[in-house]
């Protein structure tokens, strides 16, 4: 049996339910299927389930998601043998402070990172990038040219309009694209994000997309700026991209316990470096290839994206796969 987080808190906003399209899906090949909601702590409570049933769920970093989560999560996973998102990749989810020391506990290559609670403890070269601990995407991610030009306003608040600390701070890499690589258990895809910021809205590092209504953020949930620019990107995978990618991969399966993680990458005048890893995480796939391990190579993959309104159910769908 196969039970399903429905995620009521995104079916109507702009995000669109992940539950609701896998659990048709599902039902329509005659996969054993229970749709529930995961955050009601009677329907969690009065789970029995099977040694070989699998919870599947987005539990995602909406703030009351977040607040209901951490109340039934921890009751699915001592009942589940099998759970997305396990309990140990969503210990570091929404939470890039332990990420880095994750990273550095497993000699995964990354940017040196400062934690600094005001402006007094900042004490590395500039130009410098400073960012929340938590957030997706580019949340709250500033661009810094000299000491004078850190303030904590308005302007730099973003749309929460709290304040810019306590915050991590790293060396600014000069770069035109970071990967986003979406490991699976049996392979990956990546693509790049364009960083715009130079030329488009230089207020919004480091993509330059032109930001959202802070009215469409807060009531439907809409991510802080416009869609970011992408392209393929397996040009570039070469032997020191791949190998990294087949690292994370063991230690994602090893020591996070997941059959998937999204994982942002810069290539740097040092050699490749992980930004941040996140368990849940947008599925698009923008195009369609995808290096499948077992065969080490790339192949091409059907898009049917059908199901989901943001036209992620390929990567969804994927998950699923993996765990059944």
């Amino acid at each position: 049996m196969i039970y399903v987080h429905k995620d009521i808190i995104y079916n109507n906003q702009s995000l669109g339910s992940w539950g609701i399209p896998i659990y048709k899906d599902l039902k329509r090949r005659g996969i054993p299927t229970k749709i529930i909601d995961g955050h009601d702590i009677d329907v969690v409570k009065s789970l029995n389930p099977k040694s070989d049933d699998v919870f599947f769920g987005r539990f995602a970093h909406d703030a009351k998601d977040l607040q209901l989560s951490k109340v039934t999560l921890p009751i699915i996973w001592e009942k589940f043998s099998k759970v997305f998102p396990s309990q140990s990749s969503y210990h570091y989810y929404n939470n890039k402070r332990r990420q880095y020391a994750f990273m550095k506990n497993n000699d995964i290559p990354c940017l040196e990172t400062f934690y600094v609670e005001s402006k007094k403890d900042i004490n590395i070269d500039f130009p410098i990038v400073m960012k929340k601990s938590w957030g997706a995407g580019a949340e709250h991610v500033q661009y810094f040219e000299s000491i004078d030009d850190v303030v904590d306003n308005e302007k730099t608040r973003g749309w929460t309009q709290e304040s810019i600390y306590p915050a991590l701070i790293q060396q600014y890499q000069d770069i035109d694209f970071d990967y986003r690589v979406m490991v699976f258990d049996s392979g990956f895809t990546f693509y790049r994000r364009h960083n715009d910021w130079k030329t488009g809205n230089k207020d919004n590092f480091p993509y330059g997309t032109e930001w959202r209504d802070r009215k469409e953020v807060l009531e439907l949930r809409k991510s802080p700026s416009m869609a970011i620019r992408f392209s393929d990107g397996f040009d570039d995978l070469n032997n020191d991209l791949l190998s990294l990618i087949k690292k994370l991969s063991d230690i994602q399966r090893k020591k996070l316990d997941t059959y998937y993680m999204s994982w942002d990458i810069i290539n740097t005048k040092d050699g490749y470096k992980v930004l941040e890893f996140s368990v849940i995480s947008g599925m698009i796939f923008p195009y369609k290839k995808f290096y499948d391990f077992s065969k080490d190579e790339v192949v091409s993959v059907m898009m049917n994206q059908r199901l989901h309104k943001l036209f992620e159910f390929q990567g969804i769908s994927r998950i699923v796969e993996e765990y059944i």
